[in-house]
């Protein structure tokens, strides 16, 4: 489903919802129930092909083997219906038995962390809700259920709570249990027994969808698109009811809880998520200097986490959260709609009144996980140390290759312009404290066409907020246009920081861009028989290495054509085909595959796909041969 159908279908629903909401929720009920009619019908064809299988067994034993001498009789016939037969069944087991992996953690038992299962046991006495049967910890700052059956789709669901470390570092145990409440209330549907039912079921068929890419055969491929039809129709559908189950979570976090916490877990989440952000970027941003990372990073947002952020930074993140605009993607509503829900009122004016205090006691970290919350920091920072040293060598090894290369520029007597702006660049990355916008308003003053120039100061004035900068990325979108990408990366966010309406003009514009290099990208990556063709005309030095390469493998190689194709999302880029003939010997033992491999796995001086000519449509091959000089002599 396009996403434009996929937006306004749920703005009708959103609408139908709010006028009829009884009969909004017998469709979606009458809506699941269809889809349960698409599982029985997988299971019908997995019961089918058993019950086929079954009968011939039972058939050729009943008949004291005169059944086999039959179905042997039948010989091709026999393999023509035996591999479908196998394909559809295997495809049918394997859409409603295959396991997916579990969530991944450090788990924790009662005994580890006995103040933790306290409060979760108290929470589900109170909620009512199924038990959990797994515990993880992670090293993200985020908290969430997931239900895993035991066989597949179906089966006793194992039900899992992950917990961010960083998230539990950075809350109150009160704040800590809202955020775990309001994951628990999917599970316990305090509020809506049937959101909740729906909310999961929304989550099975999106499992569903994933493992039917892996269906093969006649019946895997019927079954792979009635899903593929289902599962995005299913899943806008219930879209507005599976919003309305978030709504119902945070109501139930706030009856645990009470709603003061509630709206302040909420509030504290979004500014906790932005200030880790920060600090990881912080972090890796020490890489320029430092050769290895901080064996301490998990003890270092211990720390932080726990004091308040600096306030314009707060501020400005829990503004940003507030002023999110909801996203048809995500079944959460937007921050400042789940906090007037809960009672709370946030306006532009009161932001600042509204920020997270520094914890006053313990975190929830501290509190629920004790003395083994020392011992999941170490683990965890051991294993992010081991993790990420490779690239933070490497990435330190670029910073230091760019400050020799400054130090090397710096050193010539005369640069040449694109040099110039080369040292400029540099400068900017390695001192990104200095100003450096009159050297780069100099450089443009002497070169006014210098594509790499204009970008740089147009992104330094929008920088300073000053909006001239958009004149200089428009004019490098023109003289550049493979900088259409970053040009309306910068502008965007320059824009949708102040809700200025031409942000969703570089937004529409990234995406055609976008688009259409996918699409080139792929004409690039395969040969079409469909492509224009043309003379290769390349240059006597590029031919003489191509056809040395040529010569090195010509053994079972009779002719050989070297060809142009244009393609036509860009006719500007240059790749070629080689179309080999192979001898009669290397085409009678189906040598194709090792002699086209031999040939790929050289170095080529130009971009070349390699085919055997009799493997393509004859239509090809006669055009190839119809190019002039596309014939290359092998000597």
């Amino acid at each position: 489903m396009e996403l434009a159908q996929f937006e306004r279908m749920v703005e009708r629903l959103e609408a139908e919802s709010q006028r009829s909401p009884g009969l909004y929720q017998l469709k979606v009920a009458l809506l699941a129930l269809l889809g349960f009619g698409l599982l029985a019908l997988i299971l019908g064809f997995a019961g089918l092909a058993l019950l086929l299988i079954g009968g011939l067994l039972v058939a050729a034993v009943l008949t004291g083997g005169k059944a086999l001498i039959v179905l042997f009789k039948l010989g091709k016939l026999l393999v023509l219906l035996a591999v479908p037969l196998w394909l559809l069944l295997k495809s049918s087991l394997s859409a409603l038995f295959t396991r997916f992996p579990p969530p991944q953690g450090r788990e924790l038992t009662a005994e580890q962390a006995p103040a933790l299962f306290a409060a979760l046991d108290e929470m589900r006495r109170r909620m009512r809700g199924p038990r959990f049967h797994h515990v993880l910890i992670t090293d993200d700052l985020n908290a969430a259920v997931v239900q895993r059956p035991l066989f597949g789709l179906f089966g006793w669901p194992r039900n899992y709570l992950l917990l961010g470390l960083p998230l539990l570092e950075s809350l109150s145990p009160e704040e800590a249990l809202a955020v775990v409440a309001h994951e628990y209330g999917h599970l316990a549907g305090a509020h809506s027994h049937f959101g909740a039912f729906i909310y999961r079921l929304r989550a099975t068929w999106g499992s569903i969808q994933a493992l039917s890419a892996q269906w093969q055969g006649f019946g895997g491929r019927w079954l792979q698109r009635a899903v593929s039809w289902y599962a995005p129709y299913f899943n806008a559908y219930t879209f507005v009811l599976a919003r309305a189950h978030e709504y119902q979570a945070d109501a139930a976090s706030a009856e645990l809880v009470g709603a003061a916490t509630a709206v302040s877990a909420l509030k504290r989440v979004n500014v906790s998520a932005a200030a880790y952000d920060t600090f990881l970027d912080d972090t890796f941003a020490a890489a320029r200097q430092q050769p290895t990372p901080p064996a301490d990073l998990a003890e270092q947002w211990a720390h932080r986490a726990v004091l308040p952020p600096p306030s314009e930074h707060a501020q400005q993140w829990l503004q940003r959260a507030l002023d999110r605009e909801a996203d048809v993607t995500d079944t959460h509503p937007i921050l400042r709609r789940r906090i007037e829900a809960l009672g709370g009122n946030v306006t532009a004016d009161s932001v600042a009144a509204h920020l997270p205090s520094a914890l006053t006691g313990p975190s929830a970290a501290q509190t629920w996980l004790g003395r083994e919350a020392s011992r999941l920091r170490q683990a965890m920072q051991t294993q992010w140390h081991a993790e990420v040293a490779e690239r933070w060598r490497q990435h330190h090894d670029q910073w230091q290759a760019k400050r020799a290369r400054l130090t090397e520029l710096q050193g010539l007597p005369t640069p040449e312009p694109d040099e110039q702006i080369e040292i400029l660049q540099l400068r900017l990355q390695l001192h990104p404290d200095d100003d450096h916008l009159p050297a780069l308003s100099e450089f443009n003053a002497q070169h006014a066409d210098h594509a790499l120039g204009l970008y740089l100061e147009g992104c330094v004035r929008l920088d300073r907020n000053d909006d001239s900068g958009l004149a200089l990325l428009e004019r490098t979108a023109v003289l550049d246009p493979d900088a259409v990408k970053p040009v309306c990366d910068k502008a965007y966010g320059f824009l949708k920081q102040r809700d200025d309406p031409r942000a969703d003009d570089y937004e529409r514009r990234w995406h055609e861009r976008h688009l259409w290099e996918l699409e080139r990208q792929t004409q690039f990556d395969q040969l079409s028989h469909d492509h224009e063709l043309r003379p290769a005309e390349l240059p006597a030095e590029t031919q003489a290495a191509v056809l040395a390469l040529v010569r090195r493998h010509r053994k079972g190689v009779a002719r050989v054509w070297l060809v142009r194709r244009v393609l036509p999302a860009d006719a500007s880029v240059m790749t070629y085909v080689l179309c080999l003939e192979l001898t009669v010997w290397a085409r009678w033992r189906g040598h194709h595959g090792a002699i086209v491999d031999r040939l790929a796995n050289e170095s080529w001086p130009l971009h070349v796909i390699i085919c055997a000519q009799d493997r393509q449509p004859k239509a090809f091959k006669q055009r190839v041969r119809a190019v002039p000089g596309a014939a290359l002599g092998l000597g």
